[in-house]
């Protein structure tokens, strides 16, 4: 004699046929059919398994019509990888929640229980006024999302150190408001900066500098360090195409005293010599 197990879908029924085809009763059962039928030895635990997701499925296809949509914040706080956690499953409960008045139905979601037993919990909680504790599930979401929080603030302040020490001004600020470095830890991770305002390796820093005008300074010194290559990149061009110039004029007039012309006169050439003379000192404020 075999024995019988209705589901709520073909496909459920359909799933057991297939994962069991060694306890299926080729005689009694019929495939067309939403009821499975079992062979009388069957192993017990299989057939309880088989009632449970039975009465599941049969629950949330009863509770199909009253379906309540999740939002994307319920969703977050579901955990689907545990137990019957999934969406029909979750909105299956969110409907009898509804119906008993529970709002922070989350915080009673068992992915372990049937939808139908979650009729007895929602009914609870709606006596007892929706609850308003965290379940474990969430609770282990947010402490996900801590160490989650942790991690990127860890990223970021390494980020923060490593641009402090090149003399950034807003990340040594940003290690002292959100990293929670104090000021001499900032202080010690900038070179030292020397009284005339200049970086000398070795030196001791003055204590009178807050981190972020140490950092300050040692930026405009990194800004005078590339203004300086510049000029003298600039200087060396400089050279190169006025020695070009005074070659090119030299060449022009030998031409023209070849041929008995006057030499010319390059004003242009003679300008930039004046004014060259006149910026050879520099002043530096």
């Amino acid at each position: 004699m075999s024995i019988t197990v209705e589901f709520g879908s073909k496909a459920a029924a359909d799933a057991y046929r297939d994962d069991h085809e060694e306890y299926i009763c080729p005689v009694d059962d019929d495939r067309r059919l939403k009821t499975v039928a079992f062979m009388s030895d069957t192993p017990e635990w299989l057939l309880d398994q088989a009632r449970l997701d039975a009465e599941e499925g049969r629950a949330e296809r009863e509770a199909s019509a009253g379906q309540a949509t999740l939002t994307d914040g319920e969703r977050d706080r579901i955990d689907f990888s545990e137990g019957r956690a999934n969406v029909p499953h979750a909105r299956a409960v969110k409907g009898i929640a509804t119906d008993h008045g529970v709002d922070d139905w989350t915080a009673h979601y068992d992915p372990t229980l049937t939808v139908d037993e979650h009729r007895e919990v929602m009914e609870r909680a709606g006596r007892e006024g929706g609850g308003q504790r965290l379940d474990a599930n969430e609770g282990r979401q947010a402490a996900r999302a801590r160490d989650a929080a942790r991690a990127q603030q860890s990223s970021e302040c390494d980020h923060a150190a490593g641009h402090c020490e090149n003399g950034d001004p807003e990340a040594c600020e940003f290690l002292q408001n959100v990293c929670e470095y104090n000021e001499k830890e900032v202080n010690e991770m900038l070179p030292p900066v020397a009284s005339d305002g200049g970086l000398k390796s070795g030196d001791p820093g003055p204590d009178e500098l807050t981190g972020q005008q140490a950092g300050a300074v040692h930026r405009s010194m990194g800004g005078y360090a590339g203004a300086v290559d510049s000029v003298e990149s600039a200087l060396e061009t400089l050279r190169e195409e006025w020695s070009n110039a005074q070659q090119a004029a030299k060449a022009v007039n030998s031409v023209r005293r070849s041929v008995g012309y006057e030499p010319q006169h390059f004003d242009r050439l003679e300008e930039l010599q004046a004014e060259r003379a006149c910026h050879r000192t520099l002043h530096i404020l």
